[in-house]
């Protein structure tokens, strides 16, 4: 049996620290939004700037452990367990954007839903459109893993398909945002609104630099059938955020319409 030292990696911590920064600039920006939350807001730039970067760094390191063989059954079993524990609360945050938006449309302050001063957005259009989009590229990735396993070349076009798709609704989730008659401030709907659309966003920004760094990977031939756990995880990541935006499709555009 392979024996490998243990070290101490400052990713895992630093990344914490800086995700309750974004979090705290983030509460405070939306406590002070009309008087100085735009300095607060630089905080959460800043916090977010850093994240990707200490994201970046991690990820460089497990990929040099997986290539030196560091990687055995027993730390994989306990990175897919990570992933696991990431994923369910992952939900839970978002669980909360959900109880948020009915809380505020089933018991509303002014008696009604939804206030005057917010168009509730409809499921046709854009938002179908983007359903149609991700639900797509969920089934693509899905055939590349397939591929993957099944050693035919088809993975990489599959792959490739699949980051045009997330591209393009990102694209029109954009657009969407500039058509829209409210603003972050319009209500407590508006606000709900685009917190938890835009959370999904960046999750879906985050799951596409996931997926086109496993792109870069495997026109490398880092990838094996028997070693692929980067690009599965990845995966998983994606299949998350397909679930979280039926969610909120059903929720916000169809329910809430």
């Amino acid at each position: 049996m392979k024996k490998f030292i243990n070290y101490s990696s400052p990713w895992a911590s630093l990344l914490s620290f800086t995700l309750m920064s974004a979090m705290m600039s983030l509460v405070m920006s939306l406590k002070q939004f009309e008087s100085t939350g735009k300095m607060f807001l630089w905080g959460v730039n800043i916090s977010i700037i850093m994240v990707f970067i200490l994201m970046y760094m991690w990820v460089r390191d497990s990929s040099r452990e997986s290539l030196m063989g560091f990687n055995n059954n027993d730390i994989s079993s306990n990175i897919k367990l990570a992933v696991v524990l990431f994923l369910i609360s992952e939900a839970f945050f978002f669980i909360s954007f959900f109880w948020m938006f009915f809380y505020s449309a089933m018991a509303p302050e002014m008696g009604y839903w939804p206030p005057v001063s917010l168009w509730s957005p409809s499921f046709i259009g854009a938002p179908s459109l983007n359903t149609i989009l991700l639900v797509s590229s969920s089934a693509t990735v899905t055939m590349c893993h397939y591929d993957c396993h099944s050693k035919t070349s088809y993975s990489l076009a599959w792959l490739k398909l699949t980051l045009i798709l997330s591209f393009m609704f990102i694209t029109v989730q954009w657009l969407e945002y500039e058509s829209l008659p409210f603003s972050f401030t319009s209500s407590v709907g508006g606000a709900v609104f685009f917190i938890s659309t835009g959370f999904h966003g960046m999750h879906v920004i985050i799951g596409t630099l996931a997926l086109g760094v496993s792109l870069l990977l495997m026109m490398k031939n880092y990838f094996t059938v028997s070693s692929m756990l980067g690009f599965e995880l990845a995966v998983w990541y994606w299949h998350f955020v397909d679930a979280i935006w039926l969610m909120l499709y059903i929720v916000f555009y169809c329910w809430g319409h």
